[in-house]
C-alpha cells in the first residue's frame, strides 16, 4: 500500500497548491510516474481518456531525479512547474512545443519559483530546456515547507536509480553527497555502490525502444539508430530526433527503502 499512499499524497499536494497558488482553478490531473528519459516531468493536455470519452490532463513526474538531499522538495517543484504549464494551457497562450515562453515565465515567478535555464540564480528565464529554484520567502516555498514539516512523500527508490546514484558520486567529497544517497548505498555491497561490479547481471540489449521528445510516439530498433519522428518534423518543420531508452534482458529493479 506504500505507492497507493504515495499517489495519494502527492494529489492532495497538487490540491493544495491548486487553492493557494491558482486560486483552485486548475481542473484536475492524472498524477503519474516515468522513471526514464532525462525530463525532471511533462504536462499532457487531454493525455487521458476515461470509459465515457471525457478527458483528463496529466502530469507525469521521474522519480530517478528525486534522489538527492532536497528530494521532496525536488518533487514539489516540479509538480508546480507542471501546474504552471496547466494554468497556460487553460487560460494562456502555450508557445511551440517545449517552449517556456515569457508568459509561462511570468506566472512562475508570481507562484514563488524563477525560471532559469541553469536551474540557478543568473539563467534565462525563457527557453526550450527550463529548470527553476525556489524564491525565498516566496509562496511556494512557504506552502511547500508547511506541507514537508510533518510528510514524507517520497518513500521508495528503485534499487537501480540508488546505484546508478551512488555511483556518479562515488569519487565526491563525502561533504557533497546527498545524504539519501550515502544512507541508502550504504545498505548495499560495496561493488555495487562502487561501479567495480554490476549489482545483477547484464545481458547486452538486443533491442531498444526509442521515444520522440515531443508527441512521445515510440519505436523499436538495434541500438545506435538515429531516428526522426516523421509527425513532428511535418508539423514543425525541425528536426526532432527520438531519445534511446534501452531496454535490458534482466531482472526487474527491486525497490529499496529511503531513510526516514
Amino acid at each position: 500500500m506504500d505507492h497507493v499512499r504515495d499517489y495519494v499524497t502527492l494529489s492532495d499536494c497538487y490540491d493544495a497548491f491548486n487553492e493557494r497558488l491558482f486560486g483552485g482553478q486548475l481542473r484536475g490531473c492524472v498524477l503519474t510516474f516515468e522513471d526514464r528519459g532525462q525530463h525532471f516531468g511533462y504536462f499532457r493536455e487531454g493525455g487521458f481518456v476515461g470509459h465515457d470519452g471525457e478527458r483528463r490532463d496529466e502530469i507525469c513526474l521521474n522519480p530517478q531525479f528525486f534522489l538527492a538531499s532536497s528530494g521532496d522538495l525536488e518533487l514539489l517543484q516540479t509538480l508546480v512547474h507542471e501546474q504552471v504549464h496547466q494554468w497556460q494551457y487553460q487560460f494562456g497562450t502555450p508557445s511551440r512545443r517545449t517552449y517556456h515562453n515569457r508568459e509561462w515565465a511570468n506566472k512562475m515567478l508570481a507562484v514563488g519559483l524563477v525560471p532559469s535555464t541553469t536551474g540557478k540564480p543568473g539563467g534565462n528565464m525563457v527557453g526550450q530546456k527550463m529548470a527553476d529554484y525556489p524564491q525565498e520567502g516566496g509562496p511556494f516555498l512557504r506552502i511547500a515547507e508547511e506541507v514537508l514539516a510533518d510528510k514524507q512523500l517520497i518513500r521508495w527508490y528503485k534499487e537501480g536509480a540508488v546505484i546508478r546514484r551512488a555511483q556518479e558520486y562515488a569519487a565526491a567529497p563525502v561533504e557533497e553527497v546527498p545524504p539519501m544517497v550515502a544512507a541508502v548505498a550504504a545498505s548495499m555491497p560495496a561493488q555495487a555502490a562502487t561501479g567495480e561490479a554490476p549489482a545483477h547481471p547484464v545481458a547486452a540489449p538486443s533491442k531498444v525502444s526509442y521515444r520522440c521528445p515531443e508527441c512521445s510516439a515510440r519505436a523499436w530498433g538495434k541500438p545506435g539508430l538515429s531516428l526522426i519522428c516523421g509527425k513532428c518534423f511535418d508539423a514543425g518543420g525541425e528536426i526532432v530526433r527520438l531519445e534511446m531508452n534501452a531496454v535490458y534482458l534482466q531482472e526487474k529493479d527491486r525497490w529499496v527503502s529511503a531513510p526516514t
